[in-house]
């Protein structure tokens, strides 16, 4: 899907009102207000499914809430996301660019690659080498079927690779919960420390499985958006320009205490970029309960699909959507901003993003890292342009990293 698919769906889509079907089990949801009351009435009693011992057993698990889990994943996040974690975050990242300085690069991979790998001692820290190997090879093999390098049927003998390396993680994910049940001074201050201390009360399998959903989320939208952050910077100097300026007079520790507050050049820079390449592109929700959306009812069984993209697009919402501005987030700027539910980078209230204020000050400190530290040259055969698939990608960009002089 290129940025033209984006503009021929808004015309059915303004047309119905936003909201339309596409086909009659599936109700396409683009409608800002729409969009989220469906996410709020499908999720109000969302709980973790039966635990798998349970299931075989046909009785019903004792219920947990996912607000259980996401309250402990916040409660650990203010301190993942404080002055230490974010200067150690930064250090990741500079230690990986580093490491790609000089080669030829595919720089939508390279972003994928420094975004994962610094988030990942967030999610689960202390793996061995080896254990972090099958995560990351479970996490390439998840993001190479997002950016569909897997299109075509595998043969018959390689069709079970990729259960193979995801069985794998989840053996290292399971050990990892195991150790620290087991031992109180394997605990480390992550986010899968949090789910080991529920571990009698989820059982195993829903433990595992609420891990390797975080591990799974940041192989996708984090390194887009990274890579739509690469993308705007080399093809905008003049905004790399500015964004130089605005790091020069700010400390790294000003910037580690304070986060995206201390830089609000970046941070427009980075929610403008969040806005227009928006990732992941759609959402499809299976319903989970009864419920009637903008005038449509929907049985338990159907879907709908969300658009934070189309949102994002909306010119009822937006003036000229299409233009690439940061400015438009000043107070009275012509383009924008529209706010509360009109920008949804990090999803819709209450399956949003746990991670959303960590994940704008990673994409800032990316910033500071590209624009004072590192520089990114195209080859020359390079001819960089966006394609709108699952997540938003360029095209033919390709470059070398060197550390500026």
């Amino acid at each position: 899907m290129d940025t033209d698919v984006l503009r021929d769906l808004r015309g059915p889509s303004a047309a119905a009102g936003g909201v339309f079907w596409q086909t009659e089990r599936q109700l396409m949801v683009f409608d800002a207000d729409a969009a989220a009351q469906a996410n709020t009435d499908n999720f109000a009693d969302l709980t973790l499914p039966d635990r798998l011992r349970d299931l075989l057993l046909r009785r019903p698990s004792t219920p947990v809430s996912w607000k259980r889990v996401r309250s402990a994943w916040m409660t650990q996040l203010r301190t993942l996301g404080g002055e230490q974690g974010l200067a150690a975050l930064d250090a990741r990242m500079d230690s990986l660019l580093r490491a790609r300085t000089g080669a030829p690069v595919n720089l939508p991979w390279l972003a994928h690659e420094v975004s994962f790998r610094s988030l990942l001692p967030i999610v689960l820290d202390g793996l061995s080498t080896s254990d972090s190997a099958k995560i990351s090879e479970d996490a390439i093999a998840k993001l190479a079927r997002l950016l569909g390098e897997d299109a075509e049927d595998p043969p018959w003998w390689r069709s079970w690779r990729p259960v193979s390396i995801q069985v794998k993680a989840g053996l290292v994910v399971r050990r990892a919960l195991r150790r620290r049940a087991r031992d109180a001074g394997a605990a480390r201050a992550d986010l899968t420390q949090p789910i080991a201390c529920l571990l009698d009360e989820l059982g195993m399998d829903r433990a595992v499985d609420a891990v390797t959903a975080v591990l799974t989320a940041i192989a996708g939208p984090p390194g887009a958006a990274a890579g739509c952050v690469m993308y705007e910077l080399v093809g905008r100097p003049d905004w790399a320009d500015r964004l130089a300026a605005e790091f020069a007079a700010v400390s790294l520790a000003e910037l580690y205490r304070s986060g995206t507050r201390s830089a609000p050049v970046a941070h427009r820079f980075v929610k403008e970029v969040l806005r227009r390449w928006t990732s992941p592109t759609m959402l499809t929700r299976s319903v989970r309960t009864p419920m009637r959306v903008a005038g449509h009812d929907l049985a338990v069984g159907q879907h709908f699909v969300l658009s934070p993209a189309m949102v994002h697009q909306d010119p009822r919402h937006w003036r000229d959507p299409e233009v690439f501005d940061p400015d438009r987030w000043l107070p009275g700027a012509p383009h924008g901003p529209a706010g509360g539910q009109h920008y949804v980078p990090f999803g819709w209230a209450p399956t949003a993003c746990v991670g959303a204020g960590l994940g704008l000050c990673q994409l800032v400190l990316l910033c500071r890292l590209l624009v004072t530290t590192y520089r990114i040259d195209l080859l020359e055969t390079a001819e960089p342009a966006m394609a709108i698939g699952p997540v938003p990608v360029p095209l033919g960009f390709d470059g070398r990293v060197s550390i500026r002089g």
